[in-house]
């Protein structure tokens, strides 16, 4: 009789894993339990554990985020055989401002258009660090990934690594934010026309004294919104000024404090949820009433935007068709579409809940 081959620990632990995705357990998308909670229940090393979640991930079962954890990334039917050299997409996520939410969204959208290509996902954090971010370009070159989708932190920052990739005619779609003089292939939401909708909405409530409260205006998505918030009230004609804006720092927020007091402002755009849901707590803590002393109004639409202690009005964002629309542009590029440095806008939606309404009088 021919004696039975002994499993390894990683190898079981990797089948722990795979029978549960087969069975429904753990479904798409979802969130698996973490190298501790995995050691711990079988067992094993976190070292065991590791190994096996890392030969996961490089067969597109499940993609690992730095901070944020391993998530399943394909339906079970997919498979668990690697993935054939070149049918690999890599999705770099250099931003740290979005929420667990949309960053599945975005990720399930790209899923979604590649499964139907024969496609696998990988996932890969470097964090703001350009030097970091072109080293694992480079590796994950060297594993014949055939394209890449990024979300930087700053694409500004990230300009040579453009160049690398293009010098070596590797594909790539820039997805949320691009450099604002250099030409590429990109698909981010309607950024202008969403936030004119936003301020546009304000002044149908009789709003006139509207301040922006802004965070990151290197950001190209940033720059967007701040042009339809001016556009809006040019063509209401009303007036726009320094002092109507609003920086993400301890003396911006007294200022604003005491234009909200002195009737000076009577709404608020914030440039995202993140800062729209801070200004919430931050002006209700200090006895400010919202709406009835002033509105506030985000954008994004993340889901504790409307669990929040007053729900935000937002313009919501489409993450889950970014992600799906980034993935077909570059299928499309990587099939050698003709078109050159295409930009892809998906529309938002204006929705409006407790933190707007009419200025008292």
């Amino acid at each position: 009789m021919t004696p039975m081959k002994k499993i390894t620990k990683y190898q079981a632990v990797k089948n722990y894993i795979l029978t549960r995705i087969k069975s429904g357990e753990y479904l798409p998308g979802r969130r698996i339990p973490n190298e501790k909670e995995l050691s711990e229940a079988l067992g094993v090393s976190s070292i065991t554990v590791r190994k096996a979640m890392s030969e996961l991930a490089g067969e597109g079962l499940i993609t690992r985020i730095k901070g944020k954890g391993s998530y399943i990334s394909q339906p079970a039917e997919s498979g668990g055989g690697a993935a054939p050299a070149g049918r690999l997409i890599a999705f770099l996520l250099s931003c740290q401002d979005i929420n667990d939410s949309s960053l599945m969204k975005i990720m399930i959208g790209i899923q979604r258009c590649l499964s139907t290509e024969g496609y696998s996902l990988i996932v890969e954090n470097p964090g703001d660090d350009p030097v970091k971010e072109l080293q694992i370009i480079k590796r994950l070159m060297e594993n014949q990934v055939a394209g890449f989708i990024i979300f930087s932190a700053n694409p500004e920052l990230s300009l040579e690594n453009y160049v690398y990739l293009r010098s070596r005619n590797i594909p790539f779609v820039l997805i949320d934010r691009w450099a604002e003089n250099f030409p590429s292939n990109s698909v981010a939401c309607n950024n202008h026309d969403g936030a004119y909708s936003a301020i546009e909405y304000l002044i149908g409530l009789k709003h006139k004294r509207i301040g922006f409260a802004f965070d990151k205006p290197y950001l190209s998505s940033e720059n967007e919104r701040y042009e339809g918030y001016c556009d809006a009230m040019r063509f209401a004609s009303l007036k726009t000024d320094s002092s109507m804006l609003f920086k993400n720092e301890a003396a911006d927020f007294a200022r604003m404090k005491n234009a909200i007091k002195n009737r000076e402002i009577t709404a608020v755009f914030a440039v995202n949820d993140l800062r729209g849901l801070g200004l919430v707590n931050q002006l209700t803590d200090q006895g400010i009433r919202i709406p009835e002393d002033v509105s506030v109004m985000g954008f994004n639409d993340y889901e504790t935007s409307r669990m929040a202690k007053v729900s935000l009005s937002t313009v919501r964002q489409h993450f889950e068709e970014e992600g799906y629309y980034s993935a077909r542009l570059l299928l499309d590029i990587m099939a050698g579409s003709q078109l050159q440095y295409s930009r892809i806008l998906i529309g938002t939606q204006l929705v409006i809940r407790s933190s707007t309404g009419s200025p008292q009088p």
